[in-house]
């Protein structure tokens, strides 16, 4: 079975789906010429990378040129394609393969036995055991993203997955980092968690402005973190948190 590969205009536009032999991504930094041959692979030092070969062919100028550009990481929710489902707005449920791209907020779809692949926004997303729902018609302020529960007792606390490329030359340097490492760009992975709190999604910030969630309850938080020598910064020590939370209310 032939499995699909996307076309990404990044900076530019998102463009229709083909086919390949490998679920790989086409990938087109600020550029007009398209690649012709892309992967997802692991490099030497265990960095998931992007590797898209171009063919450049200037019919003014007579001119031809292959190269190849590297990219760390990828788009994609987990770096990979997956054997997923989802649901759709009129409740229809799909199956088959499928890819979440978080810079593009999509899905790339290809059904079973089928080449031909395409974008789609469902309602649901299901990937690995990841249930990925739109909440805007729950809170005002969710827009057209996908969250993912992953704690609802009294308190309900969603997590968010979020990726953003920045070419090299835009990137935040600490000058730390080794030099001639190749990559034209990265792809920056992290989570943002929301509290839900009556129709508004709140960020949970990992600072002094963390405390400010509880109300009432603020300084019996912060003693129970001190207390407990949790770090605000951490998904399960935030979650430890809001259940000791709801244990007050």
């Amino acid at each position: 079975m032939k499995k699909p590969v996307i076309l990404i205009l990044l900076f530019v536009s998102y463009g229709e789906l083909t086919a390949q032999n490998d679920p790989t991504t086409y990938f087109i930094d600020r550029m007009s010429v398209s690649s012709s041959n892309s992967r997802i692979d692991v490099n030497a030092k265990g960095d998931t990378v992007l590797i898209s070969e171009f063919d450049s062919k200037n019919i003014k100028n007579q001119s031809h040129q292959d190269f190849t550009k590297i990219y760390k990481g990828t788009p994609y929710f987990k770096n990979k394609w997956f054997i997923g489902q989802m649901r759709l707005k009129d409740g229809e449920v799909i199956k088959g393969n499928m890819a979440f791209n978080l810079v593009s907020n999509v899905v790339h779809f290809t059904p079973f036995y089928t080449a031909e692949a395409t974008e789609l926004r469902p309602e649901e997303i299901i990937l690995d055991g990841h249930v990925l729902r739109k909440q805007k018609d729950f809170f005002s302020n969710a827009m057209d993203y996908y969250y993912e529960i992953v704690y609802h007792e009294k308190s309900l606390i969603l997590s968010r997955p979020v990726c953003r490329y920045q070419p090299k030359s835009q990137a935040q340097t600490t000058g730390y980092e080794p030099t001639g490492d190749n990559f034209e760009g990265y792809f920056e992975k992290t989570e943002q968690l929301f509290f839900g709190s009556d129709d508004k999604l709140i960020l949970i910030k990992s600072n002094a402005r963390f405390y400010d969630i509880f109300g009432l309850h603020k300084k019996a938080i912060q003693s129970y973190v001190i207390d407990n020598k949790l770090n605000i910064k951490l998904k399960p020590d935030i979650l430890k948190i809001f259940r000791y939370y709801d244990s007050l209310l």
